[in-house]
């Protein structure tokens, strides 16, 4: 794959750019609640805004994507002058991606591994939004260990026939496509007999079922795929070297979910801000503990993005952030629900700071499984940062097909 190198470009220049744009772009309420810092009067402008047209204006003025090719809906710049679009972004609390996973994960596989014609096809549509994407790769019986995956594709001319079984597929029922791990060679050890798809969510032989989470939302999913069909054009990598695309694709998911924000709508600041003054000896420590956490976690993530921004791919430290971010968010979101007293139990209709704080609470349970559970970045951390041996595998080695399951 050649390599376009970055455009030179002046980073205060372009910053000042996308800030004109935006307030050009946004609603007056919108831009007059950012200079106030009236949280309420910007959560009231966000209803004055299609989302939709957003997604396409920001993506047309390659905003959205920045450190793309120009011919992929980017600008071409580096991640360093990327970064600075971001924040900027970021300081007008624009809408956020409702494709994390196409943008997050989809989109850099595709730029790394995809054809011509696969990257003309799909990239500037999921940076316009008008392509939701979900993920394909957790089973019922293959979670923390994936690379036990027992989906099937056997090859049919240009065509590789699916069956099998997801679980947790996020947005499953309102994707257009997926990215797809499905055995390709049941005969060889789990790792090498994986291939990496793309595929149609909406085509005959997908079946896509909505599972309710302890918040009564249901974007999680599960999803039968039966006799459905990929083009090996949708191949990304080659033929049984999916594990190696996958590794790529979760550590930049692990990088994205410890970039995101890690609180749920909630800092330690806009804590101190609503409570002041915090009188309780006990919760006032508690709240020195979560600044002293936040402000680690920030260190770690300025890290993690000087790394990127020197060109380096996403590597261990991924899981060092995903893990501190995964577990400081649930003490920080404790912590905001215990700050609220008997109001994080129960409270008026019409309350949004009470009722987000227990959808917060309830929500910020998975984040220490999604991604990747805390255990399994132990895990990676021991044996590729400290260099502790592999956890004991009787079946190492061993042909997928002759590992005994269940």
């Amino acid at each position: 794959m050649a390599v376009t190198e970055p455009v030179d470009v002046d980073v205060d220049a372009l910053a000042a750019e996308v800030e004109a744009w935006v307030r050009g772009r946004l609603p007056e309420e919108w831009i007059d609640a950012i200079d106030r810092d009236d949280a309420d009067a910007l959560a009231a402008a966000r209803d004055l805004v299609d989302e939709k047209a957003w997604w396409i204006d920001l993506a047309d003025k390659g905003y959205m994507t920045p450190t793309w090719p120009v011919e992929y809906g980017g600008l071409g710049v580096s991640n360093k002058v990327g970064g600075a679009v971001i924040r900027t972004l970021q300081k007008y609390k624009v809408p956020r991606t409702k494709n994390p996973i196409g943008l997050d994960l989809a989109a850099p596989a595709i730029l790394r591994y995809g054809s011509d014609e696969v990257k003309a096809k799909f990239l500037r549509r999921i940076a316009r939004h008008e392509d939701i994407w979900c993920q394909l790769f957790s089973e019922p019986g293959a979670g923390s260990d994936l690379a036990s995956m027992a989906t099937r594709a056997v090859r049919d001319g240009d065509e590789w026939i699916v069956n099998g079984q997801k679980v947790w597929t996020s947005m499953g029922d309102i994707s257009s496509y997926g990215i797809l791990l499905a055995r390709t060679d049941p005969d060889v050890p789990k790792r090498q007999g994986i291939t990496f798809f793309l595929i149609d969510m909406h085509q005959p032989g997908i079946t896509v079922r909505p599972l309710v989470q302890i918040t009564g939302d249901a974007e999680f999913c599960e999803t039968f795929l039966d006799d459905a069909r990929v083009p090996d054009a949708w191949r990304l990598g080659e033929l049984n070297d999916g594990w190696n695309v996958s590794k790529f694709v979760l550590a930049n998911e692990r990088t994205a979910l410890a970039g995101s924000s890690h609180a749920v709508g909630r800092t330690v600041g806009s804590l101190i801000k609503r409570h002041a003054p915090i009188t309780d000896p006990a919760m006032r420590q508690r709240v020195a503990q979560a600044l002293i956490e936040e402000r680690l976690v920030g260190l770690t993530a300025q890290r993690s993005a000087a790394r990127r921004r020197a060109g380096q791919a996403a590597g261990p430290e991924g899981s060092v952030l995903k893990l501190a971010t995964s577990q400081n968010a649930q003490r920080l979101q404790n912590l905001a629900l215990d700050l609220e007293g008997p109001f994080g139990m129960a409270w008026e209709d019409g309350d949004r700071w009470h009722k987000n704080t227990a959808w917060s609470f309830l929500r910020i349970r998975s984040r220490t499984i999604a991604g990747g559970t805390s255990e399994v970045q132990r895990n990676i951390l021991g044996e590729r940062v400290l260099g502790l041996p592999a956890e004991p595998d009787p079946y190492r080695g061993v042909a997928w097909s002759e590992v005994p399951r269940s």
